[in-house]
């Protein structure tokens, strides 16, 4: 019999692969393998709740969520979608139509709730009501400017499960330095989510008492990686984990495959035996 967590987990899988490049928007293929790995460490703990996100765009992201979504949780997207006038950044422009028939191309419609409207006019008490539970995984990717990433980030935290977690867009991209201060600014100000990673232009956020379940269980799946390195370093005075990829050059590659080190090693051996 064919359990619905397997079928969850096909789905996922293909929309990983190969079904993420027919959805139009910004976003590293790596990402939804993270935020896989981090649902599974949320899993292990018992921990469960809604999902959303704060800028949906077409739906790219969105979808991979949604498809990690379990039996009885809901997924909220959130966007202004035709109320593009105030977008007043135009970090992004979602597009109502398109995301419906994305989702329908790749899940379902059932389960997810559409918040059409500016987050900085939504209070967490609304979002809860309409998520019906508290949220377990947040993505903040609305409003590129120092106010509304100030404020998405604490709604993003108010709304927030015990054990969930916020990912956080563009902190590091250059061409949106409002997003930059803006989560400076929630972190200085009083806000409780710490930074536990870093990656594919991406901020991973959590509470200070599940950072090391967060941080184990991406060390664990990305440090032995062919084509991905984590390393340990500091961000705003928190020790986080850093998952890149890693550089395609030959040499770089090759040393990291144990099957070709073998055969250098080998070869190198030989060579050497033959100049004695």
């Amino acid at each position: 019999m064919i359990k619905v967590g397997d079928l969850v987990s096909a789905s996922f899988e293909v929309y990983r692969r190969l079904g993420h490049h027919t959805v139009d928007g910004w976003m590293a293929r790596e990402v939804l393998e993270v935020i896989r790995v981090l649902d599974d460490a949320q899993r292990s703990k018992g921990v469960s709740g809604a999902i959303a996100e704060i800028g949906v765009h077409h739906g790219r992201f969105f979808i991979g969520l949604l498809l990690l979504q379990r039996q009885g949780e809901v997924s909220v997207a959130i966007d202004l979608f035709s109320g593009q006038e105030r977008n007043f950044d135009n970090s992004g422009k979602g597009n109502l139509r398109k995301f419906r028939k994305n989702v329908r191309r790749w899940s379902s419609l059932d389960s997810v709730v559409i918040y059409e409207g500016d987050s900085t006019q939504l209070t967490e008490t609304t979002l809860r009501a309409i998520a019906q539970a508290p949220i377990r995984l947040f993505s903040v990717d609305g409003g590129h400017t120092d106010p509304i990433v100030f404020n998405d980030m604490n709604l993003a935290e108010k709304a927030l499960v015990d054990g969930g977690i916020v990912v956080a867009d563009d902190v590091f991209n250059q061409e949106w330095p409002g997003v930059s201060t803006g989560t400076i600014r929630y972190m200085s100000e009083g806000g409780n989510l710490v930074p536990f990673a870093i990656g594919f232009n991406k901020v991973f956020f959590a509470t200070s008492d599940y950072v090391r379940l967060y941080q184990g269980a991406l060390y664990g799946t990305f440090s032995n990686r062919y084509l991905t390195f984590v390393k340990s370093t500091n961000y705003a005075n928190y020790e986080v984990l850093f998952v890149g990829r890693v550089a395609r050059r030959p040499r770089k590659l090759l040393g990291r495959n144990e099957f070709a080190k073998r055969v250098y090693n080998h070869v190198q051996e030989r060579r050497h035996h033959r100049q004695k």
